[in-house]
């Protein structure tokens, strides 16, 4: 009987065991339930957290400026609107401008609050959250970078309604060796209209601004990528179907050549787009002129180059002929970028002139010589030699806020300065020099009227200035013309004409056969006869010959700075 009792006993001592054993399982898995609780609560007041703050600095970024009052208060609506109260008790919410540029500031953000301009809103926020079951309350923190960049994009250059489409069509077909005979209102449909720099991405087919941006193609392959992204556009143009038949054309006048041109001004080398952004991607929706880049092009080919002869396309009112030549030294840059300077105080964004040489021998109407003389009248010629410097322009600021025509872009612009000088063409365009004398008068055998010294002058360039233009494309304000510097023209520079004609020994008047008292008594007259004709022909020149120089890209004392595009990007979450 004892030993069946004590059985008994160590059965219930044996149950009461497993019991205590199944008790502590439940108990930890209670204890193991409600942490979960308190965990997932917390993971999903973070993630929540989360997204309060993506949303709010996506909402700053779309209105961030230098002074980011407005920021912050879009910012702080977005999250009371989304639930979050940042005076509540236990929360807070830290609104912050700066500038997102990775390659400038450090990872993992990109973010700093000492770059210029403004670009990015980074917002903190933190939360109270209790844990139900185990333990005090813990802090959550999230926080979101937001940037949001206007990209501008630019040229310097001419209205065609200054020119002649017979000199535009002599230019292109010097500096491409086409044969090319378009009327004006088909480069003016190419000059108005605008394609996408994502339209160029996907004719070339390649998959980003980087690759574009390093493709190197011919000047045929180039007008081809142009044409390409003509016809696929989705930039509104107004006169498309004429822009396309024009750089149809001009395709199909076969292009000769196979040296390669970069799409990408990088480190300075020659390129047809300087892209001064950080993430180029978003230069996508940037727009430029099609035919501003086939100049662009043509001119880097020709770039170093011997001087090439323009036709005689120029018409001056008082002047038979004006033969053109022109080097190519540096070509110009069109701009797409942001505003602003970086690190280094270097603007971001500029578009540069180019550097041009060029020889105009202009003939007068005939010089009426006194009697006696006999045969055909001679022509009066002036021959003038100039060396246009680079000028250039900058992207200052970008204001993205409001509709289209309340947004704006400022602009600076620095023009370049000329050289000028009366001589004859020197052998080598590339040494400028003016110690050869200009041959102003030549009658075989009879008579040589020249300018014994040379007459160098210089066209100052204008102080530095800005220009304001809105964001609405193909309106009134696309070009603005910078004002003339004091004494910025051909006729001013060459105001000491003039006295050099008067001068002792400025006037050489040379015969193989008339005697030295009869030249004394022609010079004088000579003398009246030249000089009111030849200020006609330089007044002249400043109304023709300047715009052709800056249809090249140079500038000579004023400019016209085409705004092509201003691209205000939407917010992107950037961390």
């Amino acid at each position: 009987m004892t030993r069946h009792r004590n059985g008994i006993g160590s059965h219930r001592r044996t149950q009461r065991g497993a019991a205590g054993m199944v008790a502590a399982i439940w108990l930890v898995i209670a204890i193991a339930a409600l942490g979960a609780i308190d965990i997932g609560n917390l993971f999903f007041a973070r993630r929540s957290l989360q997204s309060v703050v993506d949303l709010a600095a996506s909402a700053g970024a779309q209105v961030v400026d230098a002074a980011c009052a407005r920021a912050q208060a879009v910012a702080n609506g977005s999250a009371k609107s989304n639930g979050f109260d940042p005076s509540a008790t236990g929360n807070g919410l830290t609104v912050t401008c700066g500038r997102w540029d990775a390659q400038m500031n450090a990872a993992p953000d990109y973010f700093s609050t000492s770059g210029t301009p403004a670009n990015a809103v980074k917002v903190t926020a933190s939360r109270t959250v209790p844990y139900f079951f185990l333990g005090p309350a813990r802090q959550v923190t999230a926080r979101a970078v937001a940037k949001s960049t206007g990209v501008g994009s630019f040229s310097i250059g001419t209205t065609l309604a200054s020119i002649g489409a017979g000199t535009v069509n002599d230019l292109l077909n010097t500096l491409l060796g086409t044969n090319l005979n378009l009327t004006l209102v088909s480069y003016q449909g190419l000059a108005d209209a605008r394609v996408r720099v994502g339209d160029l991405v996907t004719a070339a087919g390649v998959g980003s601004v980087d690759q574009l941006l390093a493709t190197q193609l011919t000047a045929g392959q180039i007008a081809r990528l142009m044409l390409s992204a003509l016809q696929t556009t989705s930039v509104a143009n107004a006169n498309l179907s004429t822009a396309i038949g024009a750089m149809g054309a001009i395709v199909n006048a076969n292009i000769p050549g196979n040296q390669t041109i970069s799409l990408g001004s990088i480190n300075g080398a020659p390129g047809l787009l300087a892209v001064g952004l950080a993430n180029t991607q978003s230069a996508l929706d940037a727009t430029i002129s099609p035919l501003e880049a086939l100049f662009v092009t043509a001119e880097i080919a020709q770039a170093g180059k011997a001087a090439a002869n323009v036709g005689a396309g120029l018409t001056i009112p008082g002047v038979t002929s004006a033969a053109l030549k022109v080097q190519i030294v540096q070509p110009p840059v069109l701009a797409i970028g942001e505003a602003g300077k970086d690190a280094n105080g270097n603007w971001r964004t500029q578009a540069r002139t180019a550097q041009v040489r060029a020889f105009v021998d202009v003939s007068v109407l005939p010089l009426p010589l006194p009697p006696g003389f006999g045969g055909a009248q001679p022509m009066i010629h002036l021959p003038l030699y100039i060396d246009v410097a680079p000028g250039s322009a900058w992207l200052v600021s970008t204001q993205c806020r409001g509709n289209a025509a309340a947004r704006r872009s400022v602009i600076g612009v620095q023009t370049g300065i000329a050289n000028v000088c009366v001589g004859d063409a020197p052998a080598n365009m590339g040494a400028f020099s003016c110690t050869q004398p200009a041959t102003l008068v030549y009658v075989p055998n009879l008579l040589t009227v020249s300018l014994a010294a040379s007459l160098p002058a210089t066209m100052p360039a204008s102080a530095a200035t800005t220009l304001s233009f809105d964001g609405v494309s193909g309106n009134g304000d696309d070009y603005q013309p910078v004002p003339s510097a004091p004494g910025a023209s051909l006729a001013n520079a060459l105001s000491g004409l003039k006295t050099s004609l008067s001068a002792p020994g400025g006037l050489s008047v040379t015969s193989p056969v008339l005697p030295p008292l009869l030249l004394s008594t022609v010079a004088p007259l000579l003398l009246g006869l030249l000089v009111p004709t030849l200020a006609t022909v330089l007044a002249g020149l400043d109304q023709v010959l300047l715009p052709v120089l800056q249809l090249l890209g140079a500038q000579v004392g004023t400019s016209t700075i085409h705004d092509l595009s201003l691209t205000c990007g939407e917010s992107q979450l950037a961390y």
